[in-house]
């Protein structure tokens, strides 16, 4: 009875899930609208295969520029100096979330696995804007594969409990 008490309070904590928040500060605008700013810090950097838990990423800002997310593969691909990269621009960069289209919404979400993510950004020709700070949120759940066999478990431990007592 205790196994299945334990597993129908995971069940229940892990749709629920827990959040967490953080931000990112400074991150560098190029002047130009030709080239892509990079954080020098990942985003996330997860260790949990995604197969086991459900991650989505809210990432939000308030200046007059676009947000993007790159994986580390693009990263190393675009190879900023000192956070921005002329090899990559807003048209040649492969986002894996955001980008320029994001500009007018300031805010885009994503559901993230276990890569790592670098978080990019830009501005029009006629932008001002020299660095952005960028405010994300992670909500993370037990993915549902989990989620049914802590109910197969649990369900088992209870008949088991019942044959036997």
């Amino acid at each position: 009875m205790i196994v299945s008490g334990i597993c129908a309070l995971l069940m229940i904590g892990g749709l629920l899930g827990y959040t967490y928040e953080d931000s990112i500060d400074n991150i560098p605008v190029p002047v130009s609208g030709t080239a892509v700013g990079f954080s020098d810090e990942p985003l996330t950097e997860s260790a949990i295969p995604s197969m086991l838990i459900s991650p989505e990423l809210t990432i939000t800002w308030n200046e007059d520029v676009w947000v993007g997310l790159v994986t580390e593969e693009e990263y190393e691909r675009c190879a900023p100096s000192d956070g921005i990269s002329t090899t990559c621009g807003p048209t040649n960069t492969n986002f894996a979330a955001g980008g320029p289209e994001s500009k007018d919404s300031k805010k885009f979400t994503f559901d993230i696995g276990g890569e790592v993510y670098y978080p990019v950004d830009g501005q029009p020709f006629a932008g001002t804007e020299s660095s952005v700070s960028v405010d994300y949120s992670v909500k993370v759940t037990l993915a549902w594969p989990v989620i049914l066999l802590l109910g197969l478990i649990g369900t088992g431990t209870q008949l088991l409990a019942r044959r036997f007592a």
